[in-house]
């Protein structure tokens, strides 16, 4: 009897476990729950997101507009990640009206879509057996007050999230914010064979600010560089002198309040010729009052880039030295939040003197794999592989390569980079140099509201920057050690069963 009545308990135990289960089951299904232990979090929106929608003081509208008939199966997973997206953005604030909207079934969605500049994409793909050519729409709309935004066309995950924050932030703005370039003209391509050397970095700028190109020299129209420029960017392109006259605008404009990123070389390198040259820009005093000194010499380091060398008929790939690759970055700044690796094309290293003008930052330095080759001019300064000598264990240090000057409320005031090549399109590769002069960029002009908006897919993690012998340690270390873990747990089992035998 008694054994019967422990049994019919455990058939209870049993039902009210399982009815538990499912009433959790049901409870949390109405809760929104997710955890992401993805690295850095790439899966969740980011703070600067976050701080953006969170002070958004009227309603914001985000129409997606995403045919669903006619969609190939190819985009089909892309939607439906698009739309969970987006609804991250509607759960961080109540002010986000979010609408899924389909053109070809509904025809005020229709209307409203052809208003927009999103198109009407064309897909051709295989699908039992026969040549199908379909039109969908795959389109994001933000609507703010009376002005809109799109994005015209949603191809990725990757770079969503900076690209619809940057909108809305752009929308929600009381007033547009201006940045000035000086030192290069603007190149317009399409009237003429010249490269835009600055082609993305104008691109990324133009998301967010009003650019402008500035001729601040003895015959032009600019007596002062306005006040109400955030930031000017200076570039040494070694085609000129800045003169007195420019050099006086400059600094009325910093000791008025303003702020500067000036990328220029303390040795210029013919890319062409490969031979370095004495920097002409006569920035070199100048940097000097505000306690910067440009160095005239070219950093080499292990830790270097991949370059193509060679002709038409001849080419071959090496690590080249002078093209500096670190990871070696100030651990106290958000200035790398979502910056893995930069690259120095040809450049110099900077050092503070005692004349301060504020409190110094160093940003970014080479790491200790590293030496330096000074400009002379008693004889040729050959930069190309060839003439690169071995350097001795004592010249091997680290060097500051970006440098910055905070101003009285401790924020970036002046910032230097000593390659003048930095963000040309050319060499802009496998790095984060782009990104990370945005980053800089948003720091000074708007406090770093969209620093820090990472890509939200992982397609591998960056490993860092090593040197050959630390390269080799890690490759026979992966290929020895799992093996010698077995082998060792082998010799244990063996020998345990060994005394048992006894």
């Amino acid at each position: 009897m008694l054994d019967k009545i422990k049994g019919i308990f455990k058939k209870v135990d049993f039902l009210f476990f399982v009815l538990l289960f499912f009433l959790l089951n049901i409870g949390f299904s109405f809760l929104s729950l997710k955890i992401d232990l993805s690295y850095g979090s790439s899966y969740s929106l980011s703070s600067s997101t976050k701080k953006i929608l969170k002070n958004l003081k009227k309603p914001l509208t985000i129409n997606f507009y995403v045919s669903s008939s006619d969609l190939p199966s190819r985009l089909i997973p892309l939607k439906d990640a698009v739309i969970d997206f987006l609804k991250e953005y509607k759960k961080t604030s109540n002010k986000i009206n979010l609408k899924v909207l389909d053109p070809k079934k509904d025809s005020k969605a229709l209307d409203e879509v052809q208003k927009t500049t999103i198109p009407e994409l064309q897909y051709s793909q295989l699908e039992k057996d026969s040549y199908q050519v379909k039109k969908v729409y795959f389109g994001i709309e933000i609507k703010y007050n009376d002005k809109s935004e799109v994005i015209a066309q949603v191809s990725d995950l990757s770079n969503l999230e900076y690209n619809l924050t940057s909108l809305i932030y752009k929308l929600t703005k009381e007033k547009e914010e201006k940045i000035a370039i000086i030192g290069k003209q603007e190149v317009f391509p399409m009237f003429g064979n010249q490269e835009d050397d600055l082609a993305n970095l104008k691109k990324i700028i133009r998301n967010q600010y009003r650019l402008d190109f500035l001729d601040i020299g003895k015959d032009s129209s600019v007596e002062t560089i306005d006040k109400s420029y955030k930031l000017i960017l200076i570039f040494d392109d070694n085609k000129k002198a800045y003169q007195e006259e420019e050099l006086k605008k400059i600094k009325k404009y910093l000791d008025n309040g303003g702020k500067a990123i000036f990328f220029v070389d303390g040795v210029w390198v013919n890319g062409q010729s490969l031979v370095g040259e004495k920097a002409s820009h006569n920035l070199f005093s100048f940097l000097k009052d505000y306690g910067i000194k440009l160095n005239e010499n070219l950093i080499l380091s292990f830790a270097s880039e991949l370059v193509n060398f060679g002709s038409a008929n001849y080419q071959f790939i090496t690590n080249y030295p002078y093209w500096v690759k670190t990871n070696n970055f100030s651990k106290n700044s958000g200035l790398f939040f979502n910056i893995s690796v930069l690259t120095f094309p040809w450049v110099s290293s900077v050092d503070f003197i005692n004349q301060s003008f504020g409190k110094n930052q160093i940003l970014v330095s080479s790491l200790k794999q590293s030496w330096e080759k000074k400009y002379s001019t008693e004889s040729a300064f050959f930069v190309d592989p060839g003439n690169i000598l071995k350097p001795k264990e004592n010249d091997l240090k680290t060097f500051s390569l970006i440098v910055g000057v905070n101003d009285k409320n401790n924020q970036l005031k002046l910032v230097v980079i000593p390659s003048s090549r930095f963000v040309y399109d050319q060499f802009l590769g496998q790095n984060n140099n782009l990104e990370f002069v945005y980053n800089l960029i948003d720091n000074i002009s708007s406090g770093g509201v969209l620093s820090g908006i990472r890509a939200r897919q992982i397609s591998f993690y960056q490993l860092p920057v090593l040197n050959e012998t630390q390269k080799d340690l890690v490759k026979y270390l992966s290929i020895l050690v799992l093996p010698t873990i077995f082998g060792v747990y082998g010799f244990l089992r063996i020998l345990k069963r060994s005394k048992k035998s006894f």
